[in-house]
């Protein structure tokens, strides 16, 4: 008796196991597949770290890595500005892994800054506003920038003169003069 109950018991197993490997056969298939048919704003923020860690992740679930990092860090927007360091404490998540969720947010700020070159004219505060966001992107820091511009209001160059912590930064005033003398510029915007 007690052998038949093993024997089904392990026949249950590995029912379960084959069941389980036939759920996930072609889960990333169709998780990229749906990426393309919706984009990734119809996804939770699980689906979307689950997508994106199949990159980096071969071969293996990366849904429970998912919600292990949910857990942790408690939404998709701080899983991506964690250090790879507090990221690497996550079960199942690797160097690369890591690294690669850490970048996203730089990525993302580098990509904005980019598409905004010099040689646009401001005219307005608002105009102005716009075109200083992408270098606030995923900032967790008090930072500040300084906008050149010329008599034309065409910008020459925005660069970072400060950075602090959480609610406050230095701001030297001798880098201000300096950059604002050797850029030639007519107005200077400091924002943070």
């Amino acid at each position: 008796y007690n052998l038949v109950k093993s024997m089904y018991n392990l026949s249950k197993k590995v029912r379960n196991i084959i069941m389980k490997e036939a759920l996930h056969k072609g889960h990333r298939e169709r998780l990229r597949n749906r990426v393309q048919k919706e984009s990734l704003i119809n996804f939770e923020d699980y689906q979307v770290l689950e997508y994106i860690l199949t990159f980096v992740i071969p071969q293996k679930d990366t849904n429970p890595i998912a919600h292990r990092l949910l857990e942790q860090f408690g939404s998709l927007t701080a899983v991506l500005e964690a250090s790879p360091e507090e990221l690497e404490k996550v079960e199942g998540l690797n160097t690369s892994a890591s690294t690669f969720l850490s970048l996203i947010t730089q990525v993302g700020r580098y990509y904005q800054v980019r598409r905004a070159e010099p040689g646009d004219i401001l005219r307005t505060s608002d105009q102005c506003g716009n075109y200083l966001m992408p270098y606030f992107f995923g900032r967790d820091t008090e930072t500040v920038f300084m906008l050149c511009l010329d008599a034309k209001c065409k910008v020459i160059c925005c660069k970072k003169v400060g950075e602090g912590n959480v609610n406050s930064a230095n701001i030297p005033i001798r880098r201000v003069v300096e950059l604002a003398l050797n850029t030639n510029a007519t107005t200077v915007i400091l924002a943070h």
